[in-house]
C-alpha cells in the first residue's frame, strides 16, 4: 500500500498539530524564563544603581572628611612652623645680644693678654741675658774677692 499525496499531507498535518501541542507548554516555559531573567536583570540593575548611589554618597562622605583632616593637618602644621619660626628667632637674638657680646668680650680678653705676655717675654729674654751676664761679673768679682782674702 502506497500513501498519496494527500495521505502524506494529512499525516504532516496531524504531526505539526501534535507538535505544536507539546511545543506550546515548552514555548510557554520559555516565556516564564525569560520574563524571570528579565525580572531579575530589572531588579539587579536597581540593586547595581542603589549601591553606586550608595558608594558615590560614601565616597563624598569619606572625600569631606579627609578634606577636614588635612585643613585640621594643615592648621596645626602652620602653627609648629610658626612657633619654630618664633623660637629661631628668639634664639637668633640670644645670639646676636648675649653670645656674641661675651665672644667679643672674651676675644678682647685674649687679645690683651697676648699683647701683654708678647711684650713680657720680651722683656723676658733680656732679663735672661741681663742675668747671664750679672752671673759672670758675680763669679768674676767672687774669685777676686776671695784672692783678696
Amino acid at each position: 500500500m502506497a500513501l498519496t499525496q494527500d495521505d502524506l499531507l494529512a499525516i504532516s498535518q496531524l504531526l505539526d498539530v501534535k507538535l505544536k501541542a507539546e511545543i506550546q507548554p515548552i514555548k510557554n516555559e520559555i516565556q516564564s524564563l525569560k520574563s524571570d531573567v528579565q525580572s531579575v536583570k530589572t531588579e539587579l540593575l536597581a540593586e547595581m544603581q542603589a549601591l553606586k548611589a550608595e558608594l558615590l554618597a560614601e565616597m563624598q562622605a569619606l572625600r569631606a572628611e579627609l578634606q577636614a583632616e588635612m585643613q585640621a593637618l594643615w592648621a596645626e602644621l602652620q602653627a609648629v612652623k610658626a612657633s619654630l619660626e618664633a623660637e629661631i628667632h628668639k634664639i637668633k637674638l640670644f645670639q646676636e645680644n648675649v653670645i656674641m657680646l661675651r665672644l667679643n668680650t672674651i676675644e678682647s680678653c685674649y687679645l690683651s693678654t697676648y699683647e701683654r705676655y708678647k711684650d713680657s717675654t720680651e722683656g723676658y729674654e733680656a732679663l735672661q741675658a741681663d742675668n747671664e751676664i750679672m752671673k759672670a761679673i758675680i763669679m768674676e768679682h767672687s774669685e777676686r774677692l776671695q784672692k783678696l782674702a
